[in-house]
């Protein structure tokens, strides 16, 4: 499937957790089972109402502490900036009480979905495009940043929901109409920033732009690093049959247009492959014992960001065996991949490059079996066959002999690909 996101009103990540759960009306109930699941989600629920914008019908997801609505904070406070506003602006600036988060608190409180290795990864992926605008934005290094707005918890959970239903609508391609400017002024923890919003436009390099008569902020840093992130690793043009779609409406109301985003889901031909962008980094070592070259592989290929890592000798300058370590990283996890390796080993330097993959679909799943969940991991390919694999990680920690591993692994991706052959083709079993 195909998603195209008519950004008319803006984007923030409130309204495209609205616009995805009005398209994908059946996610609602998973998404509260899976959010109750989280000690963060505790103080906290959503609600999801409909709302009205311009005589157009939509929904609007609301997160709410004790069952009381929370101002949001990934809308920053609007209005026009003129010289007779600049006191009243500054006073309120200094009147208001701004908490502050850093990069590494925001990033435990996101271990609370890393048993969800899909979801983990987007959440992730949305949050480092954050923090390494605001960086750049500061000049501050990732381990000095602190976040305000985008890193409260109403914010986290907007970016958590929005993983969720990215993950569990199944799309497998994104695009997305030009973006609306907006104009004025935007109050925050930082003062008065210009709209719109340094950060959004340091995310959003590179994407279309458009004008209108409407005023104010119209595409928060939460709803821009949620959009890079679907364009920049799943961006495709439009393409298919249109079959649902949903609107998602925003707390403001414009004066000549609806403030909405607009899902549009298409239907496309069956694809068992799709198309993504990774970095390939590679560097070569010629110092260091074997012992601590496994131990530097270990901790690189545990670094967020990294898909995958090898390592392959041959002989180096002056006669020497050296060890080549070549890396697929996410180019948002560019920069701290590349200081992982430079920390953990002895080069003095690395390459990288951009590259585009084409990859069989997959999905995880998780079968209950032996009184325990095992993960497992799918793929469909073009001739309609499907192979299962137990996650590696699992087969790593059974205590068991050989013998006795691959009759068990046998036997549970056997159980798995009966499961999923019966749910796919719609049959009902208990």
């Amino acid at each position: 499937m195909h998603v195209h996101l008519d950004v008319i009103g803006g984007i923030a990540g409130d309204m495209f957790c609205s616009a995805m759960l009005d398209a994908f009306p059946e996610l609602e109930s998973p998404l509260q089972t899976f959010l109750a699941t989280l000690p963060l989600y505790q103080s906290y629920s959503f609600k999801l109402n409909e709302k009205k914008q311009k005589e157009i019908l939509g929904k609007q997801f609301i997160i709410c502490k004790n069952d009381q609505a929370l101002q949001d904070q990934n809308h920053l406070v609007f209005t026009v900036y003129t010289p007779s506003k600049s006191a009243t602006i500054a006073k309120k600036l200094i009147s208001q009480e701004h908490h502050h988060y850093t990069w590494q608190s925001i990033q435990q409180k996101l271990q609370q979905i890393s048993h969800c290795p899909d979801i983990y990864q987007i959440a992730c992926g949305v949050y480092s495009l954050l923090a390494k605008a605001e960086s750049e934005i500061h000049g501050m290094a990732l381990a000095d940043l602190c976040l305000h707005e985008v890193g409260a918890d109403d914010a986290l959970l907007d970016i958590i929901s929005a993983a969720f239903l990215i993950h569990h609508s199944q799309i497998c391609t994104w695009s997305c109409s030009a973006l609306p400017w907006g104009n004025g002024i935007v109050n925050c923890a930082h003062g008065a920033l210009p709209v719109p919003a340094p950060a959004t436009l340091k995310i959003l390099q590179g994407f279309r732009w458009s004008q209108d008569d409407e005023m104010g902020e119209r595409i928060t840093p939460t709803g821009a690093a949620i959009l890079a992130w679907l364009i920049n690793n799943h961006g495709a043009q439009l393409s298919g049959s249109l079959t649902r779609h949903g609107y998602g409406c925003g707390r403001r109301q414009f004066k000549h247009k609806p403030n909405i985003l607009r899902a549009n889901v298409f239907e496309t031909k069956t694809n068992t492959v799709i198309q993504d962008t990774v970095m390939v980094i590679q560097c070569d070592i010629d110092d260091m014992t074997a012992e601590n070259l496994a131990i530097a592989q270990e901790k690189i290929r545990s670094q967020q960001g990294v898909i995958d890592l090898t390592s392959q000798q041959f002989m180096g300058k002056k006669g020497r065996w050296s060890t080549r370590f070549e890396l697929l990283c996410k180019p948002e996890q560019l920069e701290a991949v590349c200081q992982s390796i430079l920390l953990q080993t002895s080069t003095l330097g690395v390459r990288f490059w951009r590259t585009e993959r084409i990859k069989v679909v997959r999905e995880h799943i998780n079968i209950d079996a032996q009184n325990q969940q095992w993960p497992l991991k799918i793929a469909k390919r073009a001739d309609n066959s499907v192979t299962v694999k137990l996650e590696a990680d699992t087969v790593k920690s059974l205590n068991t002999s050989y013998g006795e591993r691959q009759r068990l692994i046998a036997n549970i991706e056997q159980q798995a690909l009966a499961q999923y052959t019966r749910s796919s083709t719609g049959e009902n079993h208990e």
